[in-house]
Parts: structure tokens; C-alpha cells; sequence
């Protein structure tokens, strides 16, 4: 009897077991760069420096279980640290969501990516630098950050449709995009919303997402953050190489709110290119923001480019070394900076109208 009782114990922790499953795994991204300032306006530090760059190093704890008849909950903790020296890792600062999925799609609740440097920039998953992506001029209007000021908007509730034949849907909203609740009382209150649809079958792969966004408060007379963007992307495989091609327009009301508007909008288009060669990518990428408009009037000498070219080779399935070059032309009224510049490049961001160039060497490893 006990001998029975024990085996059918087992059986139990087996099959408990073989319904759920948890899984660690994380990417450590890091290099040498250069990084050369110039061009300033009278009175800038033009030079250049030497670093160690971070390229977004996480280790992520997710998981699934089965609950019958197909659903499952699922969950993902992303925390993220640097490579360069000491840090502390931040829980939940990347993708972090608990969740059910079944038949009828998905449903997250966390601290998602939503909208923010949509596009087929590679960079991310590359042994190239970092600070070269696309998202330096994608994500900001001159140096202001669209879709939320650190990447991930908090406080989502995320509904995505099963992919048919393809296509697949996505609804986002966050009662509060830009952390926590306003005042207590206080009339009206901060929103985001977000809609994407995203296609990928065969060579083709494309999107579109809209974001429209409300700063926290708005109490008459405080400082409107109010955001509203449009992204449009695409590629194609054409074998030998794929090209793909990324718009955006996006706009930031910084009026006060009962007064009158302070819209800034701006342009943005981006252009990757990808070419496979044996075990290694050759990247090349060329990003172009035209000049600002505020209240419909042109920012005379706002626009920027940015133009980047990269080699990523792979040593094994989990590790890639990588090589690249990035250089940011700013006009005289443009502040954009490469990507993550200062937050993980270990460099200070350039002023406006200064010029920014980047030389790396790194190495990625996944596990």
C-alpha cells in the first residue's frame, strides 16, 4: 500500500511538474568604444574619450502553465545591468508581465515596450554597439523621448490577437504611462493608449502602431508632457540581403494645461540594411529627422542623421563579436545624441549642434 501510495506521489510530482516550467536566461553585451566630439558651437568641449559600453545586459526569469483545455499563464521578470562596472540590478526595469494566453490571444499585465523605436534596426539583438540604433533619432523629437522617457511604459494592461495567417494585433493601455498616480482628487488624470497591427509570413515583415499619450496632471496652469505618434515598418528578404524601411512622426504638446498649445512635431524616416555573409552580417543603417515644427512654424536647422555601418560574426549559436561605426551630424538647433550615450556608454551626451561619432569593438553572449 505505501509502495502504491508512493508511486502514485510521483507520478503526481511529475505530471505537476511537466505543466509548468520555468526558464533563466539573460544577455551580457559589451565593448570598447571611442567616442569623438565635434562641430560644437562657441564655448563646447569638443575631443573624444575612451569606455567600456554597456549594450543592455539582463538576465530573465519567465515561465508557463498550463491550466487546461489550452490556457496558460505565463509570466517574465527582466532585470537589467550593466557590464562596465558596478551596478545594481533594477527588477522589472525591462519587459516584466504576468499573464494569461489561450485560443482567443493574450492578456499582460506589467512594464511592456509599447511603441517606443518601433522598426527593423538589428542592433539590439548584434554584437555592434548599442548607441549606433536608429532609436537615437526614432524615439525623440531633437532631445526629448516620445512614447515615455525610459523605453518601457509601466502600468499596462495589453490585449494581443492569436496571428492569423500572419497577422497579428495589439491594444495597449496604461492608466498612468509616466509612473505613479497624479494627486488624489485631482480632475483628470494621465493615459496612454496604443494600437498595432504587425504582419510576418515569408519574406515580408511590416507594422504599424499609433500612440496617443496624457501627461499625469491636469490641474489648470501645470506643464502638459502630451504625446501622439506614428510609426510605419517594413522589410523585406530578398536572399542575398534584406532592406527594410521605418517612418515616424511624432508630436509632444508641452503647453500648460487651460492655456494655449506648444505642439513640437517632427519626421523621422530610417533605412537598414542587412547582408549575410558565411557565419557574419555586414549592417548599415542611415537615419534622417527633418527639421521640428512648433504650432506649425519650421525649427530653422533641427534636423539630424545618422549613419552607421557594422559587422557582426558568429563564433556559436550563443556568442557574436561585432565592429561598428556610428557618426551623428546634428544642425545647429538639433540635440539629438547617440542612443544610451550617456545612461550605459559611460560618455557625456553632446550639446546642441554638436556632432558625435563612435568606434566599437564588442563581444555578445547569450544564455
Amino acid at each position: 500500500m505505501k509502495k502504491t501510495l508512493i508511486a502514485i506521489a510521483a507520478l503526481t510530482a511529475v505530471s505537476a511538474f511537466a505543466q509548468s516550467s520555468v526558464t533563466l536566461s539573460g544577455t551580457l553585451k559589451g565593448g570598447v568604444a571611442q567616442t569623438k566630439y565635434s562641430n560644437g558651437p562657441v564655448g563646447s568641449a569638443n575631443g573624444n574619450g575612451l569606455s567600456v559600453a554597456d549594450g543592455s545586459s539582463r538576465f530573465i526569469i519567465s515561465g508557463t502553465e498550463d491550466l487546461g483545455g489550452g490556457l496558460q499563464a505565463l509570466f517574465q521578470m527582466d532585470a537589467r545591468f550593466r557590464v562596465d562596472g558596478p551596478s545594481t540590478a533594477t527588477p522589472g526595469g525591462g519587459n516584466t508581465f504576468v499573464g494569461l494566453r489561450g485560443g482567443l490571444g493574450m492578456i499582460q499585465l506589467g512594464n511592456l515596450d509599447t511603441h517606443y523605436c518601433l522598426g527593423m534596426d538589428s542592433e539590439g539583438s548584434r554584437a555592434t554597439a548599442r548607441q549606433a540604433n536608429s532609436c537615437a533619432l526614432l524615439g525623440y523629437i531633437n532631445d526629448t523621448a516620445v512614447a515615455n522617457t525610459a523605453a518601457r511604459t509601466p502600468n499596462v494592461v495589453r490585449y494581443t490577437t492569436p496571428n492569423l495567417s500572419g497577422f497579428q494585433g495589439q491594444l495597449s493601455y496604461s492608466a498612468s504611462p509616466f509612473g505613479n498616480e497624479g494627486t488624489v482628487g485631482a480632475a483628470g488624470k494621465g493615459r496612454a493608449m496604443q494600437a498595432g497591427l504587425n504582419y510576418g509570413k515569408g519574406p515580408i515583415k511590416a507594422g504599424l502602431s499609433v500612440w496617443d499619450a496624457k501627461s499625469e496632471s491636469r490641474i489648470a496652469g501645470a506643464a502638459r508632457g502630451d504625446q501622439r505618434a506614428y510609426t510605419l515598418f517594413g522589410d523585406y528578404n530578398f536572399g542575398v540581403a534584406t532592406v527594410g524601411l521605418t517612418y515616424d512622426q511624432s508630436e509632444i504638446n508641452a503647453g500648460l494645461i487651460g492655456a494655449a498649445d506648444s505642439k513640437t512635431k517632427r519626421n523621422v524616416w530610417s533605412m537598414p540594411v542587412t547582408v549575410p555573409v558565411g557565419a557574419g552580417t555586414f549592417l548599415f543603417t542611415y537615419t534622417k529627422a527633418g527639421n521640428g515644427e512648433r504650432n506649425g512654424v519650421d525649427i530653422a536647422n533641427s534636423s539630424s542623421a545618422l549613419w552607421f555601418m557594422g559587422y557582426d560574426y558568429s563564433l556559436s549559436k550563443r556568442t557574436k563579436v561585432g565592429v561598428s561605426y556610428a557618426k551623428l551630424n546634428n544642425k545647429a538647433n538639433a540635440g539629438y545624441t547617440l542612443y544610451t550615450q550617456a545612461s550605459a556608454n559611460g560618455t557625456p551626451n553632446n550639446v546642441v549642434g554638436q556632432d558625435a561619432s563612435q568606434l566599437y569593438m564588442g563581444i555578445r553572449h547569450v544564455f
